[in-house]
């Protein structure tokens, strides 16, 4: 298979993975809008208070003109906790989160580049890998969907060390 052809199939294996999973989806932000904290806490709850699983992976995607981008893959027991903190960090704009701003915000404002979807998946909910024959463990997931992403997509993620693996 060609390097091309490589990665085309690669991108249909995370598409397809996250397409079966789109139920899971909420909007943190449209484009031209700041993200508000409070909302995408209460969406996140609602989202994950209907799945009640123990362990979750996530995908936050950046709605480009030409497609979807997958920015950041992660996995977390609490969305919520775990959301609070990159929207806390975010906000501040240090350390990593510097290029979180970078990326998603318009240079001097507080809107987004973008419109920002996050996918959240409990566990339960996990319909099949997104590598055929692999397992679907909520680790095992999130490294799959890391190495996918990584291949297929010309952004890097913004958690990068992932993409070593």
């Amino acid at each position: 298979m060609t390097a091309e052809g490589n990665t085309l199939r690669k991108r249909m294996l995370f598409e397809s993975w996250v397409t079966a999973h789109r139920a899971h989806s909420l909007t943190l932000a449209q484009q031209g809008e700041p993200i508000d904290r409070r909302t995408v806490l209460a969406r996140l709850t609602s989202l994950a208070g209907r799945q009640r699983a123990a362990e979750y992976v996530y995908i936050l995607s950046e709605r480009r003109p030409q497609e979807d981008t997958p920015a950041y893959i992660g996995k977390a027991k609490s969305p919520m906790t775990r959301w609070s903190q990159h929207l806390a960090g975010l906000t501040k704009g240090e350390g990593s989160y510097a290029r979180w701003r970078s990326r998603f915000l318009r240079e001097g404002h507080e809107t987004v580049r973008f419109d920002l979807a996050l996918l959240v998946v409990g566990q339960d909910n996990v319909q099949f890998p997104p590598l055929p024959d692999f397992p679907t463990t909520i680790g095992a997931v999130e490294y799959q969907l890391v190495g996918l992403a990584a291949d297929a997509y010309p952004l890097r993620l913004l958690n990068h060390e992932g993409q070593a693996r």
